[in-house]
């Protein structure tokens, strides 16, 4: 019944084995095939075993315990590993040919094993419901409730109130708290909101902004980055302000995704150990300075690294002198590793692990035998990383690039095509879940916290205002944080209103261009910072061309500004969005 759920606990090992739930006729409602490299889930709708629902999960982690949980829902199946939820729903199916029921599972079947799997422990139905199937409701009227607060604070008030209330501490609380537990319903999951460290969390103005504006999420499992953080500040109360907040935030952001040695692909770091470790390693003063003055945005590319901890000390043990500062760190990578194609012993690099010597590919392997773009870029990661310098692999065609924080700007390293063409790695998170050229917008505007947390607050206030007044809200965002492409992202939709008069459009436009182009006077030469909001207007331009009257004065003015903003557009990579 909705609610029941069976769990079955133990030590995974590169085994098959399988989990069914079955009527007494043998029929079988539901397998599922945990396999070493994918775990099967099949749903039979016939008399006969037929494939009508099929879903496939990433495989368990080898050599670890589990807890796997199938829980009965309304009308659909959740499945669970180690407490995280792994689909929103699955469906079951009611017999087509006599209508049986899933009330007609008689028993469970767990069939397979050997290769060291180990089953410890296997609990069925009984009286105790799912945790998620008792609290959701409760979860889901706290929503609303929020969403009603919000709504009474926002609707029909002016801009400037509006902005006053996104910058109190109430309106700032509510409205991420809001956004973050809307985030984690539409995962299908809940968090515990009665519990202290999670409670702390969503009710500390700093700790939540600082959460929700330190960039996405990979796989949207906030619930699991709550978790992280809230265990962090459990283990370690000095975690609720300045460096270890912030080494906090990045931990759980970061770790929320699967974080992989890129060692031993199979194994993965642990996101808290990691933390505690890099605690240590800060108190011994072992990091740049880009570690201590970071925001938790950028501490994500460092606590974020595929290097073990053991491989981060034999980097910082065997870096080469004249390499061990914070501007040439990564660059060391093309005097310790060499290009090579084939080992020492003719062995292809594209044969994978036999070039490595079927041994584990830590830094030191790279070093000793070689490597092609991707090691090398690896390593340049990797070394930075471990100095306490923000890094990540990008990818380019045909190439595996990296970009690195130097100077307080990212440049990329190992370069073969530019930022134009530079795009996302496997298993890396990125800002808006965009390319790589999207790392220097970010930045910008990390440095400038401020701003960017009203601008994100204010694109959140937007959804709850008369629709005829969402534009003015996000052209204040915009204006307010023009690096924040979220907002961008909103503009269209708040232009698509049919009810926003076209004058309040044209003035927005009108007003924004006077200030940037008597700001620019002002100087003989504009950085690429100070010129921001110069490329995205262009954006804006196109996007409202079509909302506007015709033949408006201010066009003109904004084709002066062309070939200063295709240079700017390129270097934010919008040029590909507006074509």
């Amino acid at each position: 019944e909705p609610g029941d759920f069976i769990e079955v606990i133990g030590t995974y090992n590169k085994a098959t084995f399988s989990i069914n739930l079955k009527a007494n006729n043998g029929h079988n409602y539901l397998h599922i095939g945990f396999r070493p490299t994918h775990t099967t889930v099949m749903n039979d709708a016939l008399p006969h075993w037929g494939y009508e629902v099929r879903d496939s999960y990433p495989a368990f982690a080898s050599g670890k315990n589990f807890k796997y949980t199938i829980m009965v829902d309304n009308e659909c199946y959740r499945f669970f590993l180690n407490d995280e939820l792994r689909s929103k729903t699955f469906p079951f199916r009611f017999n087509k040919l006599n209508q049986e029921s899933i009330k007609n599972v008689a028993y469970v079947e767990i069939s397979g094993g050997g290769n060291g799997l180990k089953i410890n422990k296997i609990n069925m139905p009984g009286n105790k419901k799912h945790e998620l199937y008792v609290n959701r409701d409760s979860f889901n009227n706290k929503i609303s409730e929020l969403k009603k607060i919000v709504t009474s604070k926002i609707a029909g008030r002016t801009l400037d109130k509006l902005k006053s209330y996104a910058n109190s501490n109430e309106g700032s609380i509510s409205l991420f708290k809001l956004e973050l537990l809307e985030k984690i319903k539409s995962s299908g999951s809940i968090i515990d909101i009665n519990n202290e460290e999670i409670g702390w969390l969503l009710n500390n103005r700093e700790a939540l902004e600082m959460l929700m504006t330190s960039g996405d999420l990979l796989n949207n499992n906030w619930r699991k980055a709550v978790k992280i953080v809230a265990e962090i500040i459990k283990q370690d109360p000095e975690a609720k302000e300045g460096l270890k907040l912030r080494l906090a935030v990045a931990t759980g952001l970061t770790f929320a995704y699967p974080v992989h040695s890129q060692a031993i692909w199979s194994n993965l770091i642990d996101g808290i150990e990691r933390y505690h470790q890099f605690v240590k390693w800060a108190k011994e003063k072992l990091f740049f300075t880009p570690f201590y003055q970071g925001t938790a945005w950028h501490l994500r590319y460092i606590v974020g690294s595929w290097q073990t901890n053991e491989e981060l000390v034999w980097a910082r043990k065997n870096i080469l002198k004249d390499y061990k500062n914070e501007d040439k760190v990564a660059d060391v990578t093309h005097k310790m590793i060499k290009y090579k194609l084939y080992n020492d012993d003719g062995v292809s690099v594209h044969s994978g692990a036999p070039y490595y010597y079927n041994k584990p590919i830590t830094l030191e392997a790279y070093h000793k035998i070689g490597a092609v773009c991707g090691g090398i870029s690896r390593f340049a990661v990797g070394m930075a990383q471990a100095h306490g310098v923000p890094a990540l692999m990008v990818g380019q065609p045909g190439h595996c690039a990296y970009i690195w924080y130097r100077k307080g700007q990212w440049v990329i390293g190992n370069d073969i095509s530019g930022w134009s063409k530079s795009d996302t790695h496997s298993y890396i998170q990125y800002s808006w879940k965009r390319k790589a050229p999207f790392f220097p917008a970010m930045d910008n505007a990390q440095k400038n916290l401020n701003n960017y947390r009203l601008s994100e607050k204010l694109r959140l206030a937007a959804r709850f205002s008369d629709p005829r007044d969402k534009f003015e809200v996000i052209e204040a965002a915009s204006s307010i944080c023009p690096q924040n492409y979220a907002v961008w992202q909103e503009m269209e939709l708040a232009l698509e209103e049919p009810t926003l008069p076209k004058d309040v459009v044209h003035q927005a436009l009108v007003n924004e261009l006077t200030s940037i182009r008597k700001a620019n006077l002002k100087k003989e030469k504009s950085t690429d910072c100070d010129s921001a909001l110069i490329p995205l207007l262009g954006v804006r331009h196109l996007l409202v061309m079509s909302a506007l009257p015709k033949q408006v004065p201010f066009l003109a003015t904004l084709h002066s500004f062309e070939d200063k903003s295709k240079k700017l557009l390129q270097s934010l990579q919008i040029c590909r969005e507006v074509h």
